[in-house]
Order: structure tokens, then sequence, then C-alpha cells
């Protein structure tokens, strides 16, 4: 059976004759917006893909098609290495993309079999059975504002304010900052996705802004318990407590399932539609953002300049053990719980 379009059926079909996905428009106004006539002077030019894409390929693995924008992130065309140069990265993206009209849907996604390999480069642990030794004073104001919190803030604000069209997250393995595919309007995971809340895991107070998704998606009370205890969130998990929308086979399952989504958007509605909808979308978010965020942050800030935060690739390496264990364990129906000591297979309580 052809594809059907509203036009070309007419009612002239009944319900048990249709056997597969009824779209309004036959052909989508990608590529296609409206340009400023040139006496709008005043107007600054946006950055064009074609520059915004070659100035940010060291983190972003970008291609556009039919008006959908793929953006991949990366470290040497592999899972990101979380640090400094993505941090600043990610919000110009937002920025640069958000502006960019030829942009009507936005993919966004890892790379490779986790969404992240590790934190950082680490030269050395940090030893936290002797006294905390502040940063010197030299870093603090770099490494708390314009890194952490100039960039944090304004990660956040980006995708929920800066951008204006649909976007679809691709969560893909290991993954901590889950903000980044969590706050895309529809987000996709693969079978083997998992996460853990890494904020007091390193001794500090979550608040750039990771735990509005998880709190608004899970619920007060199991969010307290996941950000106090380190609680594993597999696929399974994420799905049930409404954290996502579906679970892929794998990474590039999820790519395509994303681009049959988004062409499935460009489809339904038109680009007046997309747009004035997300809006009313993200409303929660866009509050709870507007009066959270910048306050949260500051705090978060405050207690890392004054307490030890190791931050240091063992952690992560000790939150993959404990993912592979509660992944391996769900397979067999079973349950391990986060405590001190050994991993320890359990049965669920039916």
């Amino acid at each position: 059976m052809a594809q059907k379009y509203v036009h070309e059926v007419k009612g002239s079909m009944k319900a048990e004759e249709i056997k597969e996905r009824i779209v309004t428009f036959n052909e989508t106004d990608g590529g296609k917006r409206p340009v400023m006539p040139e006496s709008n002077w005043i107007l600054p030019k946006e950055k064009p893909y074609e520059e915004y894409s070659k100035e940010l390929e060291k983190v972003f693995i970008m291609k556009r098609d039919r008006g959908i924008l793929e953006a991949r992130l990366h470290t040497d065309g592999d899972s990101l290495r979380w640090g400094t140069t993505p941090h600043a990265a990610i919000h110009n993206f937002f920025t640069w993309a958000g502006k960019d009209r030829d942009n009507e849907i936005i993919i966004f996604g890892g790379t490779g079999k986790d969404f992240f390999r590790g934190i950082g480069p680490s030269d050395s642990y940090r030893d936290t059975s002797k006294p905390f030794q502040p940063m010197p004073e030299k870093e603090n104001p770099w490494t708390l504002y314009d890194h952490q919190y100039y960039d944090g803030t304004h990660d956040i604000e980006g995708q929920i304010f800066g951008l204006e069209v649909p976007t679809i997250g691709v969560w893909n393995g290991g993954s901590f900052h889950s903000d980044l595919f969590l706050l895309c309007d529809i987000t996709l995971c693969t079978e083997d996705a998992w996460t853990t809340e890494m904020h007091f895991r390193l001794n500090m107070m979550p608040g750039d802004g990771i735990q509005i998704p998880w709190r608004s998606l899970m619920g007060i009370k199991r969010y307290a318990y996941a950000e106090l205890t380190g609680e594993i969130i597999t696929a399974r998990k994420a799905l049930a407590m409404g954290m996502v929308n579906e679970i892929l086979p794998d990474t590039e399952a999820c790519y395509k399932r994303a681009w049959e989504i988004a062409d499935l958007i460009m489809h339904s509605a038109n680009r007046l539609t997309r747009r004035i909808t997300v809006q009313q979308l993200r409303l929660p978010w866009r509050e709870a953002i507007a009066k959270e965020l910048r306050g949260s942050f500051a705090t978060e800030m405050y207690v890392t300049s004054v307490e030890e935060s190791p931050h240091d690739q063992l952690y992560w390496e000790a939150a993959k053990a404990e993912g592979a264990a509660v992944t391996k364990a769900e397979k067999k129906g079973k349950i391990v719980k986060p405590r001190m000591g050994p991993f320890i297979e359990e049965d669920p309580v039916k």
C-alpha cells in the first residue's frame, strides 16, 4: 500500500481499510523558510551551518538533510570525554543552531558504545583522608565562574530557551550529565543504556540543572533516593519511570529511529505549528529553570569552593562497574541495591 496523505483520502476510507499512518503533508517545509528582505539590514546575520559545524567539529559530528540537523557529541570520533572544551562548545551549539532558521528539528546524542567515556584527563588521585586544600586562588574564579557557572547555566538555558524546534535525544550506553538528552522533547535510548547521578557521589551539591529533569520525570521521592544513594538507572528503569520514550538495540538503531520520528514530525505539521507547539511542551521546564537554575548553580559552586570534590576518572570507572553489575542482574530478573561493599544480586520483592 502506497503512503497515504490526507489530501488523497478525503474521507473516502474507513478505519478497517487503513493499514498505515496517514499524515498531513506529502512534502515538508524543510529548507523553505522565508528569508528576510535585504531592507532589514539592521538584523544580524546568522552564523551559517557550514561555519558552526566546522568550528565545533572537535566536539560535534553534524549532518543536515531536509531541515533535520543531527549532532553527535564525540572525542576523536568515539564516545565523548567530558571536560572544559565540550562544556563550552555545547551552549555555543545551542546558540548557533538555535538561531539558524534552516534547522527545523534537532537530533542530539552521543557517539559510539557510550555517551561518555570519562571525565577529562586525570593526573593523580586525590587523597580524601587528608585535610581539604582549596583550589589555588588564581584558578578559583576561572574554574568556578567561566567554566562551571557560565558554561553550565548556558548549556541548560540554551537547550530549553535557545532552541525553538522539536528535539530528539539519543542516549547511548553509559552516561552522566544526563540532562543533555533528558531535556530533549523526545528521548530514545539503547538497550544497554544506564546512568547515575554523579554529584553526591563526588561530594557535590546537585544544583547545575540536572536535578530539574530527574526530579520532574521520576518524581520527588524516587529522585531523592537516586541522588543520595547513587542508584544506577538502566534503560528499563528509565522507561518505566517515564524518563525515556523508546528503547532500541544500539546506537545506530537509535539514530535511525530518530530520523523516522523527525520525518513523521515534519510531515505532520508545518514550521509555525512545530515551533509554537514546543513552546507549550517545554513550559514546565522553562518555569522551573527560570526559577531555580541560577540560584541552585551558585549554591553548588559555593559548596565546591569550600569542600573537597574529587573529580577523578576513578569515580566514573567505579560507576561503570556498578552499572555493569546492575545491568547483568536485571537480565536475570534480579536487582542490585546501592550499598557499601560488594555488588549483591537479590530477588526483587514481588
